[in-house]
């Protein structure tokens, strides 16, 4: 009776084992698999992936979003397609469709046609446009940043470092998007130098492309050689001429008489290094404007992922949400400081920054 006691309670205790075992087991109905079902395509602009820009950024939240999920880069999970020509814009968005991409994200405000009118041939499929505001469709989202604001703290950074008294923003072309830039970066050197009791000059001109990097050059040359000691390129893959001008011109001057440029989209301080006349290393990137292209991908694609597309939304990114920001970079601990309670400001409401 015993020996039968014991084997019952053995298989007692086996059972509740299995049990326990099967119950621990991953559940293979977990949002996993909803992830990778959701096959994301990332459509740039002609500058491709590696522009130290917009794309790039974009292209590296969506990486990051594969990363942390196990998901492996290619046509079955997550890809870029790059244009060769604006004239391709259609065919590529569509050549992403045919590979059966559920999301389809264009970068930049110069996709919004070809992304909307995709949305409209295609109503079970998502799309999204980083950089614009869209119109109201269910599987349309369109994320935009307050380009202003950040363009208000490049303002200020740039009325604090200038000697000349004279500084300067390069844009990438006429429109909505890059007139926030010039409004906010314009206000926040008329702020600073109201306060500073100076009257700093703003020179501004646009390269009418985000590609023409030699354009961008001769316009930033023209710009140093008028006295111009800053300047904030928001030009895209054309900003590069602009370092490319400053280089030149710093490469003939000693360390302590630099001309300055700011980045835009992505923290761009390499692009500032250089040897300054006598062969000493130096970087001449004051600070970068950053705009969170990153962060916002990989939250759109969770989102979606978890079954929550916000369709017919438009996502707004600024200084408050941290979609915005400014790295020290070169900026002295004085100018930083100035900068910080400048952001404070804007984010409390106590300044408040226009578009246009």
């Amino acid at each position: 009776m015993k020996l039968n006691k014991k084997f019952n309670l053995l298989l007692i205790t086996s059972a509740i084992f299995l049990m326990a075992s099967a119950c621990s087991k991953p559940s293979h109905e977990e949002p996993t698999n909803k992830k990778a079902d959701n096959h994301i395509a990332l459509i740039s602009d002609i500058n491709g992936i590696k522009d130290n820009s917009l794309n790039q950024s974009a292209w590296n939240g969506l990486k990051d979003y594969g990363t942390k999920n196990d998901l492996p880069e290619g046509n079955k999970s997550y890809n870029y397609f790059v244009p060769k020509d604006p004239k391709n814009y259609q065919t590529t968005i569509n050549e992403a469709l045919d590979k059966n991409f559920s999301t389809i994200i264009g970068v930049g405000y110069t996709l919004k046609p070809n992304i909307i009118k995709a949305a409209k041939n295609n109503p079970k499929k998502n799309f999204v446009v980083i950089d614009a505001h869209t119109p109201k469709l269910k599987n349309l989202t369109g994320i935009s940043f307050k380009n202003q604001e950040g363009a208000y703290l490049a303002g200020v950074a740039a009325a604090y470092t200038t000697k000349s008294q004279t500084v300067g923003i390069v844009l990438g072309q006429n429109s909505k998007e890059m007139t926030a830039f010039k409004s906010g970066f314009i206000q926040g050197v008329r702020a600073t130098s109201h306060k500073l009791h100076r009257h700093i000059k703003v020179v501004s001109q646009t390269v009418g492309n985000f590609s023409d990097t030699n354009k961008a050059h001769d316009i930033a040359q023209e710009m140093y050689n008028k006295k111009t000691d800053v300047i904030f390129q928001a030009a895209g893959k054309s900003g590069r001429g602009v370092f490319k001008a400053a280089e030149e011109i710093n490469q003939a001057r000693p360390v302590g008489q630099k001309v300055w440029v700011i980045g835009s989209d992505e923290d761009q301080a390499k692009l500032g290094d250089y040897l300054a006349k006598g062969g000493q290393p130096s970087n001449f990137t004051l600070t970068s404007v950053i705009k969170s292209a990153d962060l916002a991908v990989e939250d759109i694609a969770n989102q979606t992922a978890n079954g929550k597309f916000p369709g017919g939304k438009n996502l707004s990114y600024g200084l408050k949400n941290k979609g915005i920001s400014l790295v020290q970079g070169n900026l002295s601990y004085h100018t930083w400081i100035k900068v910080q309670k400048a952001k404070q400001k804007i984010i409390e409401g106590k300044i408040k920054v226009e578009k246009d």
